[in-house]
């Protein structure tokens, strides 16, 4: 019995080293608002429905795969260290019948299984003592629990907890039974009777349209592919999900569609889903990728749907379904006294649901003058009744620049009038003027120099470039919307526009089956150029890639900007 007593004295001794480790834990976890409490099986299996039990047998079982107990949790922490002192002797009479070599050893323990993780029926003390021997497995009796949310054995304690709600949220809504393999897991669990709440919307009106009851499987299905699936695709693209890690795809879905619905009730007009997304991202401070090119899409949708459909009113007319310049944003400035940019943005809004929403800045060191601010309202309200069009007109102060910027993400195009030379007007105040905003801007922007026109003849200036290839698709989208004529004019370097970006160009125009003139000139001098070619061509707007790059329009309009702006006395529609 001697070697029994100087075991137990050892088991003793580190009882009483464990319990001094998890006091520690515990403390250092308290500081950082941790927790390191044993998960407790029966809160977590009922939460996860857990039901189908299965014997298992014997098998050998990784000790850090058991992270919870049934009916222990106040005696083990989630390292299964002892929590109290009175369980000494209890604890070091079990190490002892476990190492003493006079001592028969105990049985296998007892573990649940529910996924690839193993909660403690009997035999904590074990797993404790295991543990701190700096064993790796332990033989345990399993028994299996099937649940309808799947558990893998990385997952943490505290995402445990919230797959725990949201198999009651399955339960209750059997989205899985309907939709198999479909994750729609929140880590805002407070948020599960808002995303019930939007299928039960969706039903209502679903039931209102069809002049029926709709079945609640029904409405999920259709909710699903018509609501769910295109604001996931909006968020995908976007970048959003790189932005915040740590959230699933359908946290980011009702919180794209709550800013959506706020940003809507605090503008007045209807706003895209995905422009939404684009301004709550910035305003939040992340900076998701730009999604592929609308126009683009828009065109290749129609041309891949309706395969070998001879170009004439029949192709513009299909793309009626989808109005790519729906939302105009129009910057009023005392420097645009007969509201020319209004003008331009009329003009350019042609969708019969489009919106045109003005926005007056002014310094943030000026206060506002009321009267000022009354005579443009009833000036802006009056164009859009003579044009019969819809919008709205904001009034803040501020820097002129980030305003203009971050609201352009609301729209789909950005109009502002530029009052050239720069004359204290609103673009002196952005410091470095146009170029600085077309930096920033994420949608395309339309300058008029002059007076607003009708987009008749537009001229393209294209060089292969990306910006380049927004561009094209822009024109081409007019032009095949609205059966406008299009030039194109390539302009020659000293070490020139390769001859494969001329083909694409001539190549994407002739499948959509488009008229157009393409003009190639050998030069530097853009101004000359398109100064040549307007009249000669009767052309009514510019379109031309942004800022930026290594591109020729990159590197002229950080030299010649003012210049091509300053003579060009048309509209020009630069793509960002």
């Amino acid at each position: 019995m001697e070697k029994d007593i100087v075991t137990y004295r050892q088991a003793m001794d580190d009882f009483r080293k464990a319990r001094t480790k998890s006091a520690m834990q515990r403390f250092w976890a308290g500081i950082k608002g941790k927790s390191l409490d044993l998960l407790p099986y029966d809160e977590i299996s009922s939460k996860l429905n857990a039901v189908s039990q299965t014997d298992r047998g014997l098998q050998v079982v990784r000790l850090q795969d058991i992270i919870g107990s049934v009916g222990r949790t106040d005696d083990f922490d989630r390292n299964f260290l002892p929590l109290r002192d009175s369980d000494l002797h209890r604890w070091a009479s079990v190490k002892t019948l476990m190492t003493s070599p006079l001592a028969p050893g105990l049985p296998p323990v007892h573990l649940y299984k529910i996924g690839d993780v193993y909660f403690v029926l009997d035999g904590n003390h074990r797993v404790s003592i295991s543990k701190q021997m700096g064993l790796e497995d332990i033989e345990a009796y399993v028994t299996e629990l099937k649940t309808r949310v799947p558990i893998s054995s990385s997952v943490s304690p505290e995402e445990l907890i919230l797959k725990a709600s949201y198999a009651q949220y399955l339960e209750e809504s059997k989205l899985d039974l309907i939709l198999p393999g479909v994750d729609f897991m929140l880590t805002q669990v407070e948020e599960y009777p808002l995303l019930k709440e939007h299928i039960a919307v969706h039903q209502y009106y679903m039931g209102m349209e069809l002049g029926r009851d709709v079945p609640y499987e029904e409405a999920v299905a259709h909710w699903y592919d018509n609501v769910y699936l295109p604001v996931i695709s909006i968020i995908e693209s976007s970048g959003l999900r790189d932005t915040f890690p740590t959230l699933t795809v359908t946290d980011l879905y009702l919180w794209v569609l709550d800013q959506q619905s706020r940003l809507q009730e605090d503008m007045g007009i209807p706003i895209r889903t995905e422009n939404a997304l684009d301004f709550a991202a910035q305003m939040s401070g992340a900076n998701p990728k730009p999604g592929s090119n609308r126009a683009e899409q828009i065109i290749e949708d129609v041309v891949q749907s309706q395969e070998g459909l001879a170009y004439e009113e029949e192709f513009a007319s299909l793309l009626q379904a989808d109005c790519l310049i729906r939302d105009v944003l129009v910057a009023l400035s005392d420097a645009d006294p007969g509201l020319e940019a209004l003008k331009q943005a009329i003009l350019v809004n042609r969708c019969p649901d489009g919106n045109i929403r003005g926005l007056h800045i002014f310094p943030t060191d000026e206060a506002a003058n009321t009267e000022k601010t009354n005579e443009l309202q009833a000036k802006f309200d009056a164009r859009l009744a003579e044009a019969g069009a819809q919008g709205k007109l904001l009034t803040i102060a501020g820097d002129v620049t980030r305003l203009l910027t971050a609201h352009s993400l609301l729209s789909d195009l950005l109009v502002l009038k530029l009052t050239y030379p720069p004359s204290g007007g609103f673009l002196d105040r952005t410091g470095s003027g146009l170029v600085e905003i077309l930096r920033k801007a994420h949608r395309p922007v339309m300058v008029v120099p002059d007076i607003a026109q009708e987009m008749t003849s537009l001229m393209l200036l294209y060089d292969g470039s990306p910006k380049g290839k927004e561009a094209l698709y822009l024109a081409s989208y007019f032009t095949a919307r609205y059966q406008n004529k299009l030039t194109v004019l390539t302009l020659e370097e000293s070490t020139g526009v390769k001859a494969e970006a001329i083909a694409f160009a001539v190549e994407y125009l002739q499948k959509l089956k488009l008229a157009y003139t393409y003009i190639v000139e050998t030069g530097n001098d853009l101004t000359s150029a398109v100064l040549s070619r307007l009249e000669e061509n009767q052309i009514s707007t510019v379109v031309m890639g942004g800022y930026g790059g290594t591109s020729f329009l990159g590197r002229v309009f950080g030299t010649q900007v003012d210049q091509l702006l300053g003579r060009v006395r048309v509209p020009v529609l630069i793509c960002q």
